[in-house]
């Protein structure tokens, strides 16, 4: 083989049609560039986990329990250098008598030294000094400030003690700033902690402690030893190194994901190269027959354009890992709310290679196909009609080289999921949603050649024609367009049902308004304050904690131990809290068994379990089950199981008891309340709040509100990647535009010599691009509908339905921006003359 040779010619053809076959490169650096941009941004989160380790949880060691751990726990893991302090933090209300404001907050009473790394970041910095001398103040989210109405100095009340606002918290411990939006943190002084009589029988308080050791300390070899006091007190322990793998793994799901959908964008981008290069390759088919006749071979003509591809390939990477690593340094911005670690935003070199290696390989794999053309020119054809050429003899090669295809796009899943089972799925389901789309496509091109065009108008007639003629983008466009308004269909239809449920909290007959921690003795009073103002109670449920001690008589080691039970470990370990009634609620239907009201202290207590916590424990149907009430055995069996609807706005319960069972059980009550006039919420919370400290109270619709705020930011997210897909799109239809330049000023020639004007040429570009835009984005925003039931139902277990005008305005701004694409670039064409047209063509 001449290698000089096929080089030379490479790069001579190459800088003759660069300006045919470059744009289609646009399309693989939009792809490479996210992928750069997201692997950098993962490559720097993960260096900043190790590093930030200790920061991030405070200290070397957290012990957690749901109960005020004693001394003689606590000494054994204490050592002569080591120090602890203490954290209890549960959820309670703040309220603002001066605004008449309040709020729900995360209340964390700590002990003055902590955390030992990093710092707690507030503002003014000097409102440290008052946290060292143990003054009675607070710091309090930002968020909080806003909603109560308050400034730093103002003094706000928890339970029965006020406190002073010292300062902001511009950085919690061990808390990110979506996890925050949610329920804020509000710090003061453990020493005044039972002064707020906050902490009652009852109450759901995490009891947390942290601990330092000296440098090289083996805190590891420490939880290995006392392991048996950890399940026996069913401690639940965090140290720096699996506090780190935890967040890692939570960041891991969300960079493996987001890779995947930058992967897909990047494999659109490739259709639109392979589909650009075959038009190319077409119109090269002449020149390669040619060079057969020269004494070119066969192999030399294949190489001369893989050259070409190869170099494409490679300035695509260099350009999308340029852009890829500047675009990375907003990434922090981007993502800062869901992470606890300060990100940078430094370069990788490994990414920008590792995108410049995969952009040649995903342009060579989807190159190559087109090039098979190559392949069966003889020099015959300089004579003879290229329309007949046949490539039946490459079928072989066609099959291997899409099998090698279907191998690369398995080997990323693989590489980016972990598992063989989710990289199958991944595969297949690029497969099905990408061939779905062509099967509409290709059906919507059949049934357009079959519409008898001949008696329509000019432009009309002209214009649906375009959309089946030879090199037509109909199929590609179809493709990557509608993939993309399908992903962004898909985020607003899930955020529009969670958003419909915000703004449905609170109508008529639905609990808006939950108060909690109330105590046996405070449940009338209660009742008549909200009676008296007016409130519909909508529910009273009496909660009583419990632990499970056994299952169908043996306790959690034999139960664990036993390889053919699928039990999980977290059955034993969690705290239940249970209620009891004599009936079913609205939102529970039988699913198997059947529910017996009432019973007896007696005899073994027949209770219902929720389907979803039976499948997620390994529990069966008529497990027997021991449960510890507070030191008292009850004998239980699971005789009914019930699905429940979740999502109702009140409180529901995996474990359900009948009637005549836990009455005399110490407990606390959940009371649900709808207040008709949503104004009156606070006020209603401010009554409740003065004559009952203890009684926390939750606001369902700043709660909702809250959450609607992090759907906001994931939604952007979605809406990021479905626009790169789009992008994607577009960028394969200006590039095909260019590419099939030559044909579409023929057409345009053609037509002007049968006395078509410039106006008739727009109208007919219009026509054309106006059904690409609708077949794409109705297919798009059909599949996301689909996918969005398919969530709706599967994932998120909650009513689906169509977000109509989200949905609406997508397709429509879709159609426009593909029409305007079209127009922009059709206007070049309309004004050529047929003269030169007909010059061009006997010059060729």
């Amino acid at each position: 083989m001449r290698i000089k040779f096929v080089v030379n010619n490479s790069i001579r053809d190459l800088k003759q049609s660069i300006q045919k076959i470059g744009p289609f490169i646009t399309s693989v650096i939009v792809g490479i560039a996210s992928l750069v941009a997201l692997m950098t941004f993962s490559e720097n989160v993960q260096k900043d986990l190790n590093r930030q380790s200790k920061e991030i949880l405070g200290a070397d060691l957290e012990i957690r329990a749901n109960y005020e751990l004693k001394d003689s726990i606590l000494n054994n893991f204490t050592t002569k250098e080591s120090q602890f302090i203490r954290q209890y933090n549960f959820a309670s209300i703040a309220y603002n008598e001066k605004s008449s404001k309040n709020r729900m907050v995360d209340l964390r009473a700590l002990e003055k030294g902590f955390p030992f790394y990093g710092q707690l970041e507030v503002a003014p910095e000097e409102a440290i000094i008052e946290w060292e001398r143990k003054d009675k103040i607070v710091f309090v989210d930002s968020a909080v400030m806003l909603q109560l109405e308050a400034n730093i100095g103002d003094s706000i009340q928890f339970g029965q003690t006020r406190f002073k606002i010292a300062g902001t918290i511009k950085k919690g411990i061990g808390q990110s700033s979506i996890m925050a939006a949610t329920v804020p943190i509000v710090y003061f002084p453990f020493k005044y902690l039972s002064s707020t009589g906050l902490i009652q029988k009852g109450s759901r308080v995490n009891y947390r402690y942290f601990f330092q050791y000296p440098d090289k300390y083996d805190v590891q070899n420490l939880i290995t030893e006392k392991d048996q006091i950890i399940e026996n007190n069913k401690l639940r322990v965090a140290t720096t190194e699996n506090n780190t793998a935890r967040i890692g793994r939570f960041f891991n799901d969300i960079d493996s994901f987001l890779k995947l959908v930058a992967f897909i964008s990047l494999l659109l981008g490739c259709l639109g190269v392979s589909s650009g290069i075959y038009i190319y390759i077409k119109g090269k088919l002449k020149s390669v027959a040619i060079l057969r006749c020269l004494g070119a071979t066969t192999s030399e003509t294949f190489l001369i354009y893989s050259i070409q591809i190869v170099i494409l390939g490679f300035i695509g990477g260099v350009l999308g890992a340029a852009i890829g690593s500047l675009a990375q340094i907003y990434f922090p911005i981007l993502f800062s709310d869901l992470l606890m670690v300060d990100v940078s935003n430094d370069l990788s070199i490994q990414a920008s290679l590792y995108g410049i290696l995969l952009s040649i390989i995903i342009s060579v794999l989807f190159g190559w196909y087109p090039l098979l053309q190559i392949l069966d020119v003889t020099p015959v054809y300089v004579l003879r009609n290229l329309n007949l050429l046949t490539t039946s003899n490459n079928l072989d090669k066609k099959i291997t080289l899409t099998l090698v295809i279907g191998l690369f796009i398995f080997g990323f899943a693989y590489w980016q999921l972990g598992e063989v089972l989710k990289a199958v799925i991944f595969l297949f389901s690029i497969v099905f949603v990408i061939a779905l789309l062509a099967v509409i496509s290709k059906s919507f091109i059949s049934i357009l050649r079959k519409v008898k065009v001949g008696q329509l108008p000019f432009n009309l007639k002209f214009g649906i024609s375009q959309l089946y003629r030879p090199n037509n983008q109909t199929l590609i466009l179809g493709i990557t367009i509608g993939l993309g308004v399908f992903l962004i269909i898909c985020m607003l239809s899930i955020r529009g049902i969670l958003i419909d449920k915000v703004q449905n909290v609170g109508k008529e007959g639905d609990t808006n308004l939950i108060f909690y921690d109330v105590q046996k003795g405070q449940v009338e009073p209660l009742s008549e304050l909200l009676n008296k103002n007016e409130v519909n109670i909508e529910q009273d449920a009496a909660v009583v904690t419990m632990s499970l001690k056994s299952l169908n008589s043996k306790n959690k080691k034999e139960t664990l131990a036993d390889s053919t039970l699928k039990v999980k470990r977290w059955v034993f370990d969690r705290e239940y809290r249970v209620t009891f009634r004599d009936h079913l609620k609205e939102n529970e239907k039988t699913a198997e068994g059947t529910w017996i009201g009432k019973s007896s202290i007696n005899e073994i207590v027949p209770i219902s379990i929720s389907k979803s916590f039976l499948e997620s424990s390994g529990m069966q149907f008529g497990d027997q089950l021991l449960f510890d009430v507070q030191g008292y055995k009850v004998k239980t069996k699971i005789s009914h199981i019930r699905e429940v609807d979740f999502a109702r706005m009140e409180a529901n319960f995996v474990v359900l008891f009948p009637s005549g069972v836990l009455e005399a059980a110490p407990a606390f009550h959940v009371i649900g309340a709808n207040v008709k006039d949503k104004v009156r919420i606070s006020d209603i919370q401010s009554k409740v709040l003065k004559n009952f400290p203890n009684i926390s109270t939750i606001d369902l619709a700043v709660i909702f509100q809250s959450l609607n705020d992090i759907l906001d930011r994931v939604a952007f997210v979605f809406k990021w990647l479905g626009g790169i897909c789009i992008l994607s799109g577009f960028l394969v239809l200006w590039s095909s535009l260019s590419i099939s330049k030559h044909q579409r000023k023929n057409d345009a020639g053609v037509l002007r010599s049968l006395g078509a004007k410039s106006s008739n040429l727009i109208m007919i570009s219009l026509i054309e691009y106006c059904l690409i835009g609708l077949l794409s984005s109705l297919t798009g925003m059909l599949l996301g509908w689909i996918g969005s039931f398919l969530l709706a139902y599967f994932v998120f277990d909650i009513p689906f339905f169509i977000a109509i005008s989200d949905s609406i305005l997508v397709t429509s701004s879709i159609v426009v921006l593909t029409i305007l694409v079209g127009i922009v670039y059709m206007r070049q064409i309309t004004k050529v003359s047929p003269l030169e047209v007909l010059r061009d063509s006997t010059i060729q």
